[in-house]
């Protein structure tokens, strides 16, 4: 659970130290008065995407750090140039490592999950969660990529005897021209920093005589100010012993001034300008430039792009004998992909009418009663199918050859239809928070964060979603931004938003109110008397 939210020079928030409780904790605030970019900045800390027009104007950064009850520790900097840095527990990591690590922490719902479930290519998402069978759809999605990769291995090989010697001709082409350079691991790196030496060696060398000249060698050199300093030292060591101390280090500091003029000596010997060599690592440095460039952006992928050259022009060498292998090939994916696919299937239908029975019970406690929720499964049947199904073959895709669509009927008596052509505003929030409430019984995640879930509902329904919120707190730790005073008086937490504007400046402030104070803003703000500001 979120134990401290800490936010610095983020959009118009100067500062704000937020603690969180275990609970149900609803946030409320007028609107523009910042709420939603306290959870934005919770998102920002968990790896999601920002901006640097997100950096409080005038700041050099935005700072946002998450601290959770396990003592973890998250943060995010974010500068005006749009440069982002992230911790894990103090130490440097990536925006990758940052989300994989937090994806069991938090949940979070807005508006953006609204227009997903609406969205029927992402209803297969929230079947195959409850399924649980990630792993099978991660095989199966690598699976058809491999079929498509041979596929079109085995049309370009099937192509004409002229297009064969034209393909085999222009990777001809670009072998030489790899071979030609035949780069090497790393070498780009070491040629770049050995052509901006040689093509500097003036102001090196310049830079170089001036420091000896000052050093060592000048009239009045540092080298000989030590010694008339160690001289002078030295002339009064005999009235205070304890100078030797000094004299010891400016001789030591004399010693170290000859090994430096030792070294620049060196330096300066092996800096003879060249310009043949300059030319030729001039030459190579471009060279490597343009091999990079045409072929992948490093030296590591012209490398890899040469092997794929070898074997493709290997492919090409017997064509009937490659093409075998690549049909071969192809059905051992395809009876793979067959057998995942119907697996995934028979877990999919098994597990829809389960799905199905517990949303419609979540949708009855947040008054839907008598609604009807339905997880329909379809294929593509056609003769180019490449899964035997039901007699018939179905088409294929990353995820099976299951097409998921949700369905529903929000008034007793109706049929089904399709939930994204049918479902009003305050029908998908009281759904998704259905389906939030099925989900929570499995997902690892401690918290869960809801923006503005209330959306288009009020009244008696508005008292149902409050109790399945303060029904989910129980067990997991919720925040949620509300304008439902219903669900303000059930909530353990009140936290206040108000936007503050002085001299010129805007400022965010957040302060938890008392049971008084929250009644005193639901009844005066929320029931159409006057605001009351808490500071």
């Amino acid at each position: 659970m979120i134990q401290h939210l800490y936010i610095k020079d983020y959009a118009i928030i100067d500062e704000a130290n937020i603690k969180f409780n275990p609970g149900l904790t609803v946030i409320t605030g007028e609107t523009g008065s910042g709420k939603s970019l306290i959870l934005k900045a919770l998102t920002v800390s968990m790896g999601g995407k920002t901006d640097k027009i997100m950096v409080r104007n005038g700041t050099p950064r935005a700072v946002i750090e998450v601290t959770f009850h396990d003592q973890k520790s998250l943060r995010r900097i974010v500068s005006n140039e749009g440069r982002t840095k992230a911790y894990i527990n103090e130490e440097p990591t990536n925006i990758k490592t940052l989300k994989e690590s937090n994806s069991t922490q938090i949940d979070f719902h807005g508006q953006h999950d609204q227009q997903h479930i609406l969205n029927i290519d992402t209803h297969i998402e929230y079947l195959d969660r409850y399924c649980h069978h990630d792993d099978l759809v991660e095989k199966i999605g690598l699976v058809f990529d491999k079929i498509q990769f041979l596929k079109s291995q085995l049309i370009l090989l099937q192509q004409s005897k002229q297009e064969r010697a034209d393909r085999i001709e222009y990777l001809m082409f670009q072998a030489n021209e790899i071979d030609t350079v035949n780069p090497t691991i790393n070498e780009d790196e070491k040629v770049e920093q050995l052509y901006k030496k040689l093509s500097h060696l003036d102001a090196i060398q310049s830079c170089l005589n001036g420091l000896q000249s000052e050093l060592i060698n000048g009239d009045l050199s540092i080298s000989d100010v030590l010694e008339e300093k160690s001289r002078q030292i030295q002339a009064v060591i005999k009235y205070d012993k304890e100078l030797g101390t000094i004299d010891e280090l400016i001789r030591s500091a004399i010693i170290h001034l000859q090994e430096v003029n030792s070294e620049i000596s060196v330096q300066l010997s092996s800096a003879d300008f060249n310009p043949e060599e300059l030319s030729k690592v001039e030459e190579r440095y471009h060279s490597l430039e343009e091999m990079k460039r045409k072929y992948g952006g490093s030296i590591e992928s012209v490398i890899e792009y040469r092997k794929t050259i070898k074997n493709e022009i290997k492919s090409y060498s017997d064509p009937d004998q490659s093409e075998r292998k690549l049909k071969e090939q192809l059905r051992d994916k395809e009876k793979l992909f067959s057998s995942y696919a119907l697996q995934l299937n028979k877990n999919r239908t098994q597990m829809a009418r389960t799905l199905s029975d517990k949303i419609e019970e979540a949708m009855a406690a947040l008054n839907m009663p008598g609604s009807k929720f339905e997880i329909k499964i379809s294929q593509d049947l056609n003769e180019s199918g490449i899964v035997p199904f039901n007699n018939q073959m179905a088409q294929g895709n990353r995820k099976g050859i299951d097409r998921i669509e949700l369905f529903l009927s929000a008034n007793p008596g109706q049929p089904v239809k399709p939930l994204a052509t049918i479902a009003s505003g305050g029908e998908i929030s009281r759904i998704m928070l259905a389906i939030k409430t099925v989900f929570q019984e499995q997902d690892p995640v401690s918290t869960l964060v809801f923006d503005e879930i209330d959306s288009g509902i009020s009244g008696f329904t508005a008292e149902k979603v409050a109790e399945l919120l303060l029904k989910l707190s129980k067990r997991k730790q919720v925040l949620c931004i509300s304008h439902l005073s219903q669900i303000m008086r059930k909530a353990d937490y009140h936290l206040n938003v108000e936007k503050i504007v002085q001299q010129n400046q805007t400022f965010v402030k957040a302060n938890y109110l008392t049971k008084k104070e929250s009644s005193e803003l639901i009844e005066n703000l929320y029931m159409g008397k006057k605001a009351v500001n808490y500071g």
